[in-house]
């Protein structure tokens, strides 16, 4: 099968993440199972026109400002694209503005959904760009009606109910983690290390763990914070920790390559996902496949990939005392976080890669067989 997929950015943009973490994961085993797989993404400086990353093709367009511009680059050049191509199949990979490729192409369309924005993209950009989102949202039951979907958690699935795409057109995939790469280190000390890792932007919530953390300074725990990764929210996390007197608790490393990811997982006591939405918890993943346990928010996406006592503690996303509390329980009874953490690890090994991408496979069968009945 010759399949097109389009997604905004490949996973050697600077700027790619879980996202496009998942989507090569899922595309590389698909090229194992006889597939044959192009990605089209937008061009990023230094990157070339083609490219290839474990059988993958990689096909770029757009400029300088194809940030913002790739969408309409996508409308203009996707039929173009797929006839010249012979492909018989597009993986539209919708976690940015829609592409609405329906109806720019005869060819059956998947659609793999990471999550939906909705009102939390209000909490993100300005309130103009946030209604331009919103709407381009609203508009994927008319685009994509009769398209099968591929979605990472329940809480991603009741959103596209909400929307008005029917149940049955949806299946939920949750990715798989790397177990060779991520896995615990005994000979490696634990730490009073509280972590953070993702992508620094304002609807992860970054902020809550940074008051909380002033507040577990004023009870004189013994702990650093660490915030691995970076965005456009940093400037003003860091403000935000020189105003709340916590700058010797509080690291930001920026960007890390995986190996040392994989190290503050290993040494560190636990790892905070404090985001508004999700589509599942990557981060989550990684983490207790570590052995380290997590304190989440109960948001949808990581209401999916935790359960409170097992892998980890919940609490009330935006309730920064519940926070507190959390990480002061976990910061002081090595007993319940060992527990928690070798909980985590099994927990963890539900989900593989292998598994998700042999979903993915039978949907692009099914949407296959749906169109032409062989």
């Amino acid at each position: 099968m010759r399949i097109l997929v389009i997604n905004w950015r490949c996973p050697k943009n600077p700027l790619a993440g879980g996202a496009e973490i998942y989507l090569h994961e899922i595309c590389r085993r698909l090229v194992r199972q006889g597939c044959q797989i192009t990605l089209l993404a937008e061009r990023f400086p230094g990157s070339t026109a083609e490219d290839e990353l474990d059988g993958v093709r990689i096909i770029r367009r757009g400029n300088k400002w194809s940030k913002w511009t790739f969408n309409w680059t996508v409308y203009r050049q996707l039929n173009s694209i797929v006839h010249a191509g012979g492909f018989e199949l597009v993986i539209d990979d919708l976690n940015k503005i829609p592409f609405y490729s329906p109806w720019l192409t005869d060819r059956p369309v998947l659609v793999l959904l990471m999550h939906l924005f909705r009102s939390s993209i209000f909490r993100e950009v300005p309130a103009p760009l946030a209604a331009y989102v919103y709407l381009a949202e609203s508009l994927i039951p008319l685009a994509y009606r009769n398209c099968r979907f591929a979605v990472l958690s329940e809480s991603s699935l009741e959103d596209l109910v909400r929307l008005g795409i029917p149940a049955q057109r949806i299946s939920v995939v949750p990715p798989g983690t790397d177990f060779e790469r991520y896995h615990p280190a005994p000979a490696v000390r634990r730490e009073p290390v509280i972590l953070h890792v993702g992508r620094l932007k304002k609807y992860k919530s970054t902020d809550h763990l940074l008051y909380a953390a002033q507040r577990l300074k004023a009870k004189n725990r013994d702990f650093q914070v660490v915030i691995v990764g970076t965005g456009d929210d940093r400037p003003r996390l860091e403000k935000l920790a020189s105003r709340l007197g916590i700058n010797d608790r509080v690291r930001f490393t920026g960007f890390v390559n995986e190996s040392e990811k994989i190290r503050w997982y290993q040494r560190s006591t636990v790892l905070v996902e404090s985001s508004i939405k999700e589509g599942w918890g990557l981060i989550v993943m990684e983490a207790n496949a570590c052995g380290t346990p997590v304190v989440v928010a109960r948001s949808p996406g990581l209401v999916d990939s935790s359960r409170d006592g097992v892998n980890g503690l919940f609490y009330e996303y935006g309730n920064i005392d519940q926070l507190t509390e959390k990480l002061d329980l976990l910061l002081t009874d090595q007993t319940l976080c060992q527990k928690l953490g070798n909980q985590a690890i099994d927990w963890a090994k539900q989900w593989t890669w292998d598994g998700a991408a042999d979903k993915i496979y039978n949907l692009i069968r099914d949407t296959l067989y749906e169109r032409t009945g062989s």
